[in-house]
């Protein structure tokens, strides 16, 4: 009787985690005197910088409080240009060429609904809502091409997963791995692209949250024509609830359509919200200063979990470069004998009866069932140690 594009649709396994973190938190606290440690969220714990929130009050005071225009202000449009320019070292592109959405989630959707019907793929592990619903809402054949266990493209498998489909999405850097797609890795995947003629979507949520010196190399940067890229202001400056971001291509035909979708769907972003956002882009100096203080005590948080996680005897894990996950294999401590539901949960059902809420790697795909993500994007340095302490009696 209804879609059934919707009918297939799933809530995000990380929200259904979350749901059952509330459930056992109280009866855990009264246990044992000890809260559950929060691992599973990519919500952010620093307040949204205050000049973001200025300008916020700003457009209210200037009246910007009317039906947006649908793809977006020029004021917003045209910060987005300069900061692609300066950042992503993507030159060439206008307003024309940009689209405002309702976070990078509306971009990614409204690219999915693009090729509606049919056949994608995209790297494995895989960005749980992609594959719970951007694919079933846009009736995609979704193919996962799985990376190595050390988080390296095999190039061989990703060649032969080109034929034959109309896109390939990169999420760059990656959630949940935290791998950082190097420049040389960019301009192969996007060579592939243009050898098949495939659409390369790319998801470039984390960009700013880079560590040890490396910095994003943005697929947008090339000459390839058919490459949409997906951005948000969620993650970079702490504005996850404001839900703006935007995408841009090269592509002139892609514009059009998307401005028709985002009407479609939201009729524009929230205008003073656009205004609060351009602020953000525009204002280089208050936006490296607060970026740079994020992305320290991320590092800080990082190095501290990693120090955890490598000590624990027969437990794989890869120091990420970006982002704020970690994706360790827990194949070592797994015990044989155990039925393939009762393999995948293991781990994370062990350490949530042990206070510590994590997200096991079959939310992410296919190919990485023995892994478990870590957030650290909302953990403090106490919150680590003491899950360090819980994580060495459960596993040493």
């Amino acid at each position: 009787m209804f879609s059934q594009s919707l009918e297939n649709v799933r809530m995000s396994p990380i929200v259904t985690i979350s749901e059952e973190v509330r459930k056992r938190s109280k009866e855990f606290k009264e246990r044992t005197g000890k809260d559950f440690l929060l691992f599973q969220r990519g919500e952010v714990d620093f307040a949204t910088p205050q000049y973001i929130k200025d300008a916020a009050t700003k457009g209210l005071e200037l009246g910007l409080t009317k039906y947006p225009k649908s793809g977006g202000e020029a004021f917003f449009k045209e910060a987005v240009v300069k900061k692609l320019e300066y950042y992503n070292n993507v030159k060439g592109l206008t307003p024309d060429n940009v689209i405002a959405t309702y976070g990078g989630q509306e971009g990614l959707e409204l690219t999915f609904k693009l090729f509606e019907g049919k056949k994608g793929a995209g790297f494995a592990p895989c960005w749980s809502c992609v594959l719970e619903n951007f694919v079933p809402y846009c009736n995609i054949d979704f193919m996962e091409v799985p990376l190595e266990p050390d988080f390296t493209v095999n190039y061989e498998k990703l060649e032969d997963m080109m034929k034959g489909i109309s896109f390939f999405y990169l999420n760059n850097p990656q959630n949940p791995s935290g791998k950082l797609f190097n420049e040389e890795e960019i301009v192969r995947i996007t060579g592939l692209c243009e050898k098949y003629g495939v659409y390369l979507i790319t998801d470039e949520s984390y960009e700013s949250i880079v560590y040890d010196g490396d910095k994003v190399f943005s697929a947008l940067s090339l000459p390839y024509k058919n490459i949409i890229s997906i951005y948000t202001l969620s993650k970079t400056y702490s504005m996850t609830g404001w839900r703006i971001g935007y995408l841009a291509t090269r592509n002139e035909a892609i514009p059009r359509l998307m401005l028709l979708g985002n009407y479609t769907q939201t009729a524009g972003v929230t205008t003073f919200i656009q205004f609060a956002a351009a602020e953000a882009l525009n204002n280089r100096t208050e936006s490296e200063k607060a970026i740079s203080e994020m992305v320290n005590e991320y590092k800080i948080r990082r190095d501290a979990l990693y120090e955890i996680l490598k000590g624990i005897p027969g437990l794989k894990v890869y120091m990420p470069h970006a982002g704020f996950y970690f994706f360790p294999d827990f194949s070592g401590l797994i015990p044989g004998g155990l039925g393939e539901e009762e393999q995948k949960l293991y781990a994370y059902q062990k350490m949530m009866d042990a206070g510590i809420a994590t997200v096991y790697g079959a939310c992410f795909g296919h190919h990485f069932n023995n892994n478990v993500r870590f957030s650290y994007s909302a953990t403090n340095l106490s919150v680590i140690k003491e899950a360090g302490e819980r994580l060495k009696i459960l596993f040493n």
